[in-house]
């Protein structure tokens, strides 16, 4: 069972390795690999909408389709330029996030006391709220299977506990939630 107890200690002990790692070090952490990966894919899904809403973008996009749908006509069902727009998006994103990184890691990893000082509480905070948000997008997923038999005996064992509270109390929701039809029709009024 998963005790509160427990939840605390595992807090001090990712609090205590922010402050071994720092700042910079832990932020360099959480956005290579496959998180840099997954960060990407979700800047591009967040904002790709956005930027191909832009007149110019949207006319590229466009006349890209429309060249494509030109030389094959299947190649206008897919919409190819929309792809290739999103791959394109995806490598400016992970160009940018590589270089925003390593200038914010160099800013804190500078070795005066002040910004060690700095280094050390901010890589204590952020290795704290990176491990809790990885445990709400978890929780997140497990709201999907939540009928399952394997999510219902880790509901039960956190059942009253911290992660429990977490799990009924998730800001992260990957299943639209359609309430009753009561609350539908009320919304429709």
């Amino acid at each position: 069972m998963v005790s509160n107890v427990m939840i605390i200690i595992i807090a001090v002990a990712l609090a205590v390795l922010g402050i071994a790692l720092g700042f910079g070090k832990t932020l360099k952490f959480f956005t290579k690999g496959i998180f840099g990966i997954i960060i990407s894919v979700f800047v591009c899904a967040t904002f790709g909408g956005m930027i191909a809403g832009i007149p110019a973008v949207a006319e590229w996009i466009a006349s890209v389709n429309a060249k494509m749908g030109e030389g094959w006509s299947f190649l206008a069902t897919i919409h190819l330029g929309t792809i290739i727009y999103y791959v394109v998006l995806f490598f400016v994103v992970q160009i940018l996030r590589i270089i925003i990184v390593k200038c914010v890691a160099g800013v804190f990893e500078i070795n005066v006391l002040p910004m060690r000082i700095v280094n050390k509480l901010l890589g204590m905070v952020l290795m704290v709220a990176a491990i809790l948000l990885l445990t709400l997008l978890v929780l997140a997923l497990f709201r999907i299977g939540e009928d399952t038999s394997f999510v219902q005996g880790i509901l039960q064992k956190i059942d009253g506990t911290f992660l429990g509270t977490l799990y009924y109390n998730n800001p992260v929701k990957f299943v639209v939630d359609t309430g009753t039809a009561e609350q539908a029709a009320l919304f429709l009024q």
